[in-house]
């Protein structure tokens, strides 16, 4: 599983880099055998002017599923951060259920062709 963080404003610093990487790691590291790759995507919307403009990306690729994608806005980076990264750990749980739900009904499923009647 790879991390990959863009900045397209310069909003984070060390520190903000690390606390996203942590985020991450915290709430999608149970699904690591199953995802390839973390994409975070970080802008100021507004510029300079201020307001709830921070927002923030991240998509989660999967192997044998679809992608995720979740999105936040917030007038502090770091919040942002953290509540889509919660949201993602939500989101990637309910993926997986949903292709082992999948998986496993079409193992259950009989073929009426090889039923005999005798």
């Amino acid at each position: 599983m790879s991390i990959n963080i863009t900045d397209r404003s310069n909003l984070l610093d060390t520190e903000a880099r690390q606390l996203a990487q942590r985020r991450l790691l915290f709430a999608l590291s149970r699904f690591d055998s199953r995802i390839k790759q973390i994409d975070l995507v970080v802008e100021d919307e507004n510029g300079p002017r201020g307001g709830i403009d921070k927002s923030c990306r991240i998509s989660v690729s999967l192997d044998h599923a679809s992608d995720v994608v979740v999105s936040g806005k917030d007038s502090d980076v770091c919040r942002c951060i953290s509540r889509a990264a919660e949201r993602a750990g939500r989101a990637v749980a309910r993926t997986i259920e949903k292709s082992n739900d999948f998986a496993r009904l079409r193992r259950t499923f009989i073929d009426p062709k090889a039923i005999t009647q005798t």
